[in-house]
């Protein structure tokens, strides 16, 4: 049960950082760097972007330890 948990997790997190990466890109192709730095929704977007990739590095690292 909790192998199975874990996929659904790793491919609900990998879902969320394509998902947010699409939306970064997007927000970035129409601002300039001088908007995104003052829109604090970027910020935090950019911020969960890759708190949601280290979470998979370290789910990642802790199930390929041995």
């Amino acid at each position: 049960m909790t192998e199975t948990g874990i996929k659904v997790l790793l491919q609900t997190l990998q879902r969320q950082v394509e998902d947010t990466a699409t939306v970064l890109d997007e927000y970035e192709a129409t601002h300039t760097e001088y908007e995104s730095s003052r829109s604090r929704y970027y910020c935090a977007l950019v911020v969960g972007h890759f708190s949601i990739k280290e979470a998979i590095d370290k789910i990642n690292y802790q199930l390929n330890k041995k």
